[in-house]
């Protein structure tokens, strides 16, 4: 056994510990693992990672308790998970990982609200990235500018990096890749809310109905999760829906979001598409109903320190009492 005070160097994850470490993520996102039982686990292959002396092991178990810390909503645990994964992978000279991580960095401080650094974030992955020809690292840190951009409202820079994220999609070569589908799945959400904000309904329906049809064929309650909840949004705007073989409810399609979310504890994401909710049943008139539910989800995004997602609950409030 080769112990801590001499670090093995392998840029790498040997490949026997990476399998364990995705095999409970996968296990955690179908909704077959609890939240808990997965981050006990991985925490686990950390420790043996660390009485092993393999940095890269220790730097991919790091990665993947920010990974599933991020979407439980407690970012700053997923901070400091990435940051010691940065820092492990920086040790053994992975310039590849080291830009995943600064993308996945990104995403939290995208839901802190600190879009400026996050950006920056994202660019640098992006730049590190090409230059390693790591596509897949490249197309997430475009997809993830493009959401950025939609969140401060720069439209039509959004939907210029969405543009760029599909092309870059057309030059993978591993059409199997299990990450593709969902890459199209986030781009298809980020087209429908743009062009929904430009008023282009027929462009936001077709859209949110790609994403939708993707992720039904996933199977995976994120991608179930992000369809469902653009799909509501889409569905309050629409006078008569384009498809009868869909409800005209836009409370179906939350619902099925929230249950989506719900199933993974991913409280952020449920405290998003409750968010959506409420300006959905604001605009159909149910403003009672609303300003409680921004109320309670106000209480939530300050908790988990999502400050631009509280400012932004709060402003709703104010607006349909």
């Amino acid at each position: 056994m080769v112990h801590a005070d001499s670090p093995r160097t392998e840029q790498e994850p040997t490949p026997e510990f990476d399998e364990q470490c995705i095999g409970v993520i996968r296990q955690w996102q179908r909704g077959e693992t609890p939240f808990k039982e997965a981050v006990a686990t991985i925490t686990h292959l950390e420790q043996q990672a660390i009485r092993d002396g393999h940095l890269a092991n220790q730097g991919r178990a790091n990665h993947l308790l920010g990974y599933i810390q991020h979407f439980r909503g407690n970012l700053e645990t997923s901070i400091q998970h990435y940051e010691k994964a940065r820092g492990m992978f920086s040790r053994v000279g992975n310039a590849r990982r080291v830009s995943a991580m600064d993308l996945n960095q990104g995403e939290n401080y995208r839901y802190k609200g600190d879009f400026n650094r996050a950006l920056r974030l994202y660019r640098t992955a992006y730049e590190i990235s090409k230059e390693q020809q790591d596509l897949k690292v490249q197309t997430m840190a475009s997809l993830n500018e493009g959401l950025v951009l939609m969140t401060v409202g720069q439209n039509t820079s959004a939907v210029k990096a969405f543009t760029q994220t599909l092309e870059l999609t057309a030059l993978w070569e591993d059409t199997d890749d299990r990450d593709l589908p969902s890459l199209l799945c986030e781009v298809q959400h980020g087209l429908a809310v743009t062009n929904l904000r430009q008023d282009n309904y027929d462009g936001a329906w077709a859209a949110a109905l790609e994403a939708l049809t993707i992720a039904r064929q996933i199977g995976e309650p994120f991608q179930n999760g992000y369809a469902n909840r653009i799909m509501g949004e889409v569905v309050t705007e629409l006078d008569t829906m384009p498809d009868p073989a869909f409800s005209n409810d836009p409370d179906d399609y939350f619902r099925a979001a929230m249950d989506a979310f719900r199933e993974l504890n991913a409280e952020a994401e449920l405290a998003r598409t409750m968010h959506m909710q409420a300006l959905s049943l604001a605009r159909r008139g149910r403003r009672t109903t609303a300003a409680r539910k921004l109320q309670q989800v106000m209480i939530i995004f300050t908790r988990l320190g999502m400050v631009d997602d509280a400012a932004r609950a709060a402003e709703a409030q104010l607006s349909v009492l």
